[in-house]
């Protein structure tokens, strides 16, 4: 096991995904950390460093976005295409996790298109979900590498 804190960013707005999440990780045997936004606009905000997210001690760049893709105002979907397309350079190698409950093949389809690097369908079931969320975590904290992002 590394020593080191994986950091995740939610991008969720239903508070029940989020309590299922935050729940997950916290059993999870990794060392990581979650934050979370409620939309696709707070995400952006949260990686451009505006307003209280410019405190990187306390909202550091994520090593992974975790995205969901039905949320109003700016959706996965047009997060995905900021991120790929408007955020700085060093900002577009973060991985990110669309975690959404339709299994739509145009929306999985379009989500990969975008960018997206992994999609995982949430599932109904509570335990089903914290297994996921806590096989997930354990996926990105220990066997993947990620790009040091700054």
């Amino acid at each position: 096991m590394t020593n080191e804190v994986t950091t995740f960013l939610l991008v969720e707005d239903d508070p029940n995904d989020v309590f299922f999440v935050e729940n997950g990780f916290k059993k999870a045997p990794v060392n990581t950390r979650l934050r979370s936004v409620g939309d696709g606009i707070e995400a952006m905000r949260y990686l451009k460093g505006e307003c209280e997210y410019a405190d990187r001690e306390k909202y550091p760049i994520p090593d992974v976005i975790l995205l969901d893709l039905k949320m109003p105002r700016f959706s996965g979907f047009d997060f995905l295409e900021w991120l790929h397309s408007k955020s700085p350079n060093h900002q577009r190698l973060i991985p990110v996790v669309v975690m959404s409950s339709s299994a739509h093949k145009e929306d999985v389809e379009r989500a990969y298109a975008l960018g997206a690097n992994s999609y995982l369908v949430k599932p109904v079931d509570w335990n089903e979900f914290r297994d996921r969320i806590q096989a997930l975590g354990v996926y990105w904290a220990e066997h993947v590498e990620t790009p040091q992002i700054d």
